[in-house]
């Protein structure tokens, strides 16, 4: 009788201990669906370092803040700091990481950035940007194939994209296209809004090669939060 109500006592604390990560889930699944709903309806992005922007522009380029929250239907206006710079938006899994993309790029990769690419290949000059990349999200989807940089000298890959403010124009030569610039180093250039009417989270990267595949520009939106809302991930 003894040894069957230790059994009965270790077997209910057992399922007692199974359960805590299932209600910690649970927990973080409401957690979650409250940022949605408590989301502000407009946010702003500083698209590469605010002004005054330090030295070296290597060290500019990133967003700031580099993943925000907004409810559908809001906007995100990216203010555009410095030059060169091109905003392009594309929908990933609701789980993909910034360790997900940088893993994608040269910083994870076994090349030194910026360094030289192999020669052997007339398809890659020379230079880490230039290099062909695909960049995959948190359920190893590809999100962004780059091509190389002889081939597609921006990342314009058209597939599932939002948005893009620089790249090729089509039926023009691949070296179409204007990046945003602003009017001086040391002065804020365009103003990017752009209005989230689906939920889900997004990847918002630099179109400039060396910016994004070198320096690792770009960040995330995560939009959630309408009285219909019914997360729209394709990438589930």
């Amino acid at each position: 009788m003894k040894n069957g109500r230790s059994l009965l006592v270790v077997s209910a604390g057992l399922a007692f201990a199974m359960a805590l990560p299932l209600a910690g889930r649970a927990d973080n699944d409401k957690d979650k669906d409250k940022d949605k709903r408590n989301a502000p309806q407009d946010v702003v992005v500083q698209f590469g370092a605010p002004q005054p922007q330090p030295a070296p522009a290597s060290a500019t380029h990133f967003l700031a803040p580099d993943d925000v929250s907004v409810r559908k239907g809001g906007t995100v206006t990216f203010v555009v700091n410095g030059g060169g710079h091109g905003i392009a938006i594309y929908p990933v899994s609701k789980d993909t990481t910034r360790e997900d993309i940088a893993e994608d790029i040269c910083q994870g990769g076994p090349t030194v950035c910026n360094g030289a690419a192999p020669t052997t290949d007339p398809e890659n000059p020379v230079g880490t940007q230039n290099l062909r990349y695909q960049i995959s999200d948190g359920h190893h989807h590809v999100v962004i194939d780059t091509d190389t940089g002889a081939h597609q000298p921006r990342v314009d890959d058209p597939s599932d994209r939002l948005l893009a403010t620089s790249g090729t124009i089509p039926g023009e030569p691949v070296t179409g296209g204007a990046f945003l610039v602003g009017t001086t180093p040391t002065a804020v250039g365009n103003r990017i809004q752009y209005r989230f009417t689906k939920s889900g989270r997004f990847l918002v990267v630099c179109q400039n090669r060396g910016h994004f595949l070198n320096d690792g520009m770009f960040g995330f939106v995560n939009v959630g939060g309408g009285d219909d809302d019914h997360d729209d991930d394709s990438h589930e």
